[in-house]
């Protein structure tokens, strides 16, 4: 169990340490060609583990992880761009809100039951949200946040996001977890290359890889295992504590922005805490 923990706490720190790389290898660099770099590289380093015993081929699940795979390479697209344009301690908490959207997509289409606890807990995320960029009333507070481009290309990741993990539901348990993400990311991957490749854009990859190969490294690194060290960590701590504990991955994002970028991080922190609770409340079984 001890063990489980220090690897949830890898996760955490990974989490709040990747949107400040990302925002560094994205700043003034073409956003796609960034994005493919990401995965390229976090499919590379998720490769020696993807190919173990449990792994089982089923093509008629893995169908699925194509769709998502379209999805994400959308998403993080978005992702980069939002990072690159914006203060790393006003858009990176939006991420998290893939949360709000997804309960949002399993109430509509899975019908499943809106609850109190959901009210209270959206209600908490978006109030929370409000602190990100703190005007005299919640209202404007939220106008002023939504009328940001780099926060709409972050809500609009979280969206895409949700999507498709909403998609994902219908591959886990059937599929082994770390070989459909090395091959989300294989397909990531793909999808990117041919649309760089149709917009003439290789030599923005080969520049930007030359300019920032070891940002690039350190950011796939870091998705990679991230997602390795979650699960490891699910073996012994349930999903409804550890989805929440790794939102505490923003608090690092906070004060790392704040160290590295000068940001000021004073009212936005309470901001981030109140989302913490409402993610918390939103998974308690």
């Amino acid at each position: 169990m001890i063990m489980a923990y220090l690897f949830l706490l890898g996760r955490i720190i990974l989490l709040g340490y990747e949107k400040i790389v990302v925002k560094k290898v994205g700043d003034k660099s073409n956003s796609i060609a960034t994005s493919f770099l990401f995965f390229l590289t976090a499919t590379l380093f998720l490769l020696p583990f993807a190919f173990g015993k449990n792994v089982s081929l089923d093509f008629g699940r893995l169908r699925y992880g194509i769709l998502s795979g379209f999805i994400y390479s959308i998403s993080f697209v978005l992702y980069v761009k939002s990072l690159s344009l914006g203060e790393a301690s006003l858009v990176g908490p939006l991420y998290n809100f893939n949360v709000f959207f997804l309960l949002i997509l399993t109430t509509v289409f899975l019908r499943e039951p809106f609850t109190l606890q959901k009210i209270v807990g959206l209600s908490l995320l978006v109030y929370g949200a409000s602190f990100l960029s703190k005007q005299e009333n919640l209202f404007k507070s939220l106008r002023v946040l939504f009328e940001k481009k780099e926060t709409l290309f972050m809500l609009g990741s979280s969206f895409l996001i949700a999507i498709g993990r909403t998609i994902d539901g219908f591959v886990v348990g059937k599929v082994d977890p770390l070989f459909y993400c090395f091959f989300l990311y294989f397909v990531i991957s793909i999808y990117q290359f041919i649309y760089i490749l149709l917009r003439k854009e290789l030599g923005e990859v080969l520049k930007i890889f030359k300019e920032k190969a070891l940002l690039v490294f350190i950011a796939g690194a870091i998705n990679a295992y991230s997602y390795l060290f979650l699960l490891i960590a699910f073996k012994s701590i349930d999903v409804s504590i550890a989805e929440p504990l790794s939102m505490l991955s923003m608090i690092i994002t906070l004060i790392l922005a704040k160290n590295i970028f000068k940001e000021n991080i004073r009212e936005r922190t309470i901001g981030v805490l109140i989302m913490i609770l409402g993610a918390w409340i939103l998974n308690w079984r």
